[in-house]
């Protein structure tokens, strides 16, 4: 039990070092007082849990050792490692069940195979541990080399940690849950072995079981009383905006109470929202009716002064998407020169927002310009084009295509280009390896120079920004090489250089329109779904988070005729397809877009918003947090969690400071406004559909 505790200590030590929110006004203090008591309690479970399996084990084998007494060693060791293979059994065929994983060798082996490798490590660190214990005692042989092995566990476990807390963040809860339990078995080793070195001593021996008794005693009480248990949940409440292991523990927490009482993860989120309702006294299922309002007249509104309107016949379309890249990088002139200098040709938003921090909560939003999905839509981009007899085309490498046609069929094309971006065998993963950006390029030139006058609506899907970190380390180093991508620099080099690179191409794109006479009657649109984290709070791709880093986007628009200008107003993926459709046809059909016409922000006055802009995060394909943004401020509610936080976006980092117990009336203005909205009520939907 005082294993228990010391790894529990060490939990919380480990949870300070990495914590971000102590500067958001956070009393360390209190924290700590709250962190400690929750994690000596559990650290004493924990480790009654441990006497009691270990105990289990040696009785079970007490008649084997009898007579085979190294035999009975090696049964105990197996028996631990089954137990790790059947704690780990699910994470290990889950990480398997990916559509390209599971088809082939691999997803018929891999599970086995990885369970394999963890039956014998565990039995192997079981059977180290087991025979290096009696060597503890300072008086017999070996007890340096008993130490020897307490240290290799303990830094074996503390890497195990690190990992957990740097490397993986917040990706997927179920390899944070195997990473945390097996570091914590490693660490609870040598603690156990450090402690039963102390324990040959008399007053080691007395203050070891002191603090046994005493933790026990504090377990039963915090079980007992659930004043005890609800002044830890709202003490560590603020651990929701940064879940690492205090977080992870409050929430398993609820958990387990709500499995006490016959509820289930999705009941226990749904009687959170209900309490979520009643705090701040929000009808259910109430919608803002400003959600379903007529578009509004706005005589001139888009036309800029430049006739966009009359000429929206006469356009051509291109869209140049490219997946996780942040608006930051896009506006460098270091990094992507092209782009840089085509926002300084074009109408560039400065502060354009993502309605997702991935791309199924990105896409529908640009393409449709609703947040109640396309099926709401008056018209997504593509249905406009095919409205006006303009034929769509989509340029798309092979695995983004294969993802996004499983998950949103929706993004369908008159004709479709499929680049090979990786092994014939398929995607197991995060991304793919070969780079598209300009294979696709050359796809697009050769493309247009075949069409002759024909209008066009093309889009060009790219995909290396988002396979950053997997592209073939050739092709990268290659790059950095060619475009001479400095090591040092803001970003990730690695992210630098491919998008140095792909703004290369990017460049030959705009070149090409102008040779082939087509620039003065196309639509350009640069833009991104959303970006990515590069290490903030230690995370490093996108989705999960509503940081600014995340849905801050690049969005530029060049209009044949309307001049250029930087829009500092914040403006909305949402804004794209309302936009396009007024430059593709005069008079299209405008109500149920939640969005407004980006060109009516070059007006001299331009008109306020009509609503809100709302984004939206996922975590392992469940809605995780939901946001609106509102003026200055950014309010993000985790859904898991039920807190709502606060956000200052003209803070030099709005997402470090949670400004919402300063600013209590703004969050409860943003809070009902956010409760009565399409994606609050997409949310609970689909919560709702999980009960079921």
């Amino acid at each position: 039990m005082s294993s228990g505790v010391a790894v529990g200590l060490g939990a919380v030590a480990a949870d300070t070092a990495v914590r971000h929110d102590a500067a958001g006004g956070v009393a360390l203090a209190g924290h700590l007082r709250a962190a400690v008591g929750l994690y000596v309690a559990v650290g004493a479970g924990a480790g009654l849990a441990a006497w009691a399996l270990a105990t289990l084990v040696r009785l079970l084998a007490t008649p084997l050792a009898r007579r085979a007494p190294r035999a009975a060693e090696v049964a105990r060791a197996a028996a631990y490692g089954s137990l790790a293979v059947a704690a780990l059994s699910s994470t290990a065929f889950w990480a398997f069940s990916g559509r390209v994983a599971h088809a082939g060798a691999l997803g018929a082996l891999g599970p086995y195979v990885t369970l394999a490798a963890v039956g014998l490590a565990a039995s192997t660190v079981a059977l180290v541990h087991g025979r290096s214990l009696p060597a503890a005692d300072p008086g017999r042989a070996g007890g340096a080399a008993a130490m020897a092995t307490a240290a290799a566990l303990a830094i074996l476990g503390a890497a195990l940690v690190i990992v957990d807390l740097t490397v993986l963040v917040a990706i997927y809860r179920r390899l944070h849950t195997a990473l945390e339990l097996s570091g914590a078995a490693l660490l609870g080793c040598a603690c156990f072995s450090g402690l039963t070195r102390l324990a040959r001593r008399a007053r080691a021996r007395t203050a070891i079981r002191a603090v046994a008794v005493a933790a026990a005693v504090w377990a039963l009480s915090l079980a007992s009383s659930p004043w005890l248990r609800g002044w830890h949940v709202e003490a560590l409440a603020h651990t929701g905006r940064d879940p690492v292991y205090v977080g992870r523990m409050v929430r398993r927490l609820e958990l387990a109470q709500a499995l006490l009482r016959g509820e289930d993860r999705a009941e226990m989120h749904a009687s959170r929202l209900d309490e979520l309702r009643e705090r701040y006294d929000v009808d259910q299922p109430t919608r803002d009716p400003r959600w379903d309002a007529a578009w509004p007249a706005r005589p001139g509104a888009g036309a800029a002064g430049s006739g966009g309107r009359a000429l929206a016949a006469d356009f051509n379309v291109l869209i140049y998407y490219v997946d996780s890249l942040r608006s930051d990088v896009a506006y460098d002139e270091e990094v992507m020169p092209n782009a840089a200098a085509l926002s300084r040709q074009a109408v560039r938003f400065e502060r354009a927002y993502s309605t997702g921090s991935d791309t199924l909560r990105a896409l529908p939003g640009l393409l449709g310009g609703s947040y109640d999905g396309l099926a709401r839509s008056p018209g997504s981009l593509l249905d406009v084009a095919r409205r006006v007899e303009v034929p769509t085309t989509l340029f798309i490498p092979a695995s983004a295509a294969d993802f996004i046609s499983l998950l949103l069929p929706a993004f369908a094309f008159d004709e479709t280009h499929r680049v090979p971006d990786h092994a014939r065998g398929g995607v197991w993963g995060y991304g793919a390896d070969r780079p598209t950006a300009g294979p696709m390029v050359d796809q697009v030139l050769s493309w247009l120079a075949q069409r002759g006058s024909q209008r066009f609506f093309a889009w060009i899907f790219n995909f290396d920004v988002h396979n950053w970190h997997e592209l073939d380390g050739a092709y990268v180093d290659g790059a950095a090489e060619r475009y001479r991508v400095p090591d040092e620099g803001r970003w990730n080099w690695r992210y630098r250089v491919v998008a140095r690179s792909l703004d290369e191409h990017f460049g030959r794109l705009l070149r090409g329109l102008e040779e082939l006479d087509l620039a003065d009657r196309t639509v350009v649109l640069f833009v991104s779904d959303h970006g990515e984290a590069l290490g903030y709070r230690g995370y490093w791709p996108h989705s999960t988070f509503l940081w600014e880093s995340l849905l801050r986007v690049p969005l530029v628009l060049r209009v044949p005729g309307v001049p250029p200008m930087a829009v500092e107003e914040v403006v909305s993926l949402i804004d794209v397809a309302p936009t396009m459709a007024h430059l593709l046809t005069p008079d299209p059909p405008m109500n149920g877009y939640h969005g407004e016409d980006l060109l009516g922000f070059l007006d001299p006055e331009p008109p306020p918003r009509r609503l809100p802009l709302l984004a939206a995060a996922v975590a392992e394909q469940q809605i995780a947090r939901v946001g609106i943004l509102d003026g200055r401020y950014k309010l993000v509610l985790p859904l898991e969690w039920g807190a709502p936080e606060l956000y200052d976006l003209t803070a030099p980092d709005p997402d470090e400071v949670d400004v919402s117990a300063a600013h209590a009336r703004e969050t409860l203005r943003l809070m009902g406004a956010l409760l009565r909205s399409p994606v609050f009520l997409a949310a609970e939907a689909e919560l709702e559909r999980a009960r079921r």
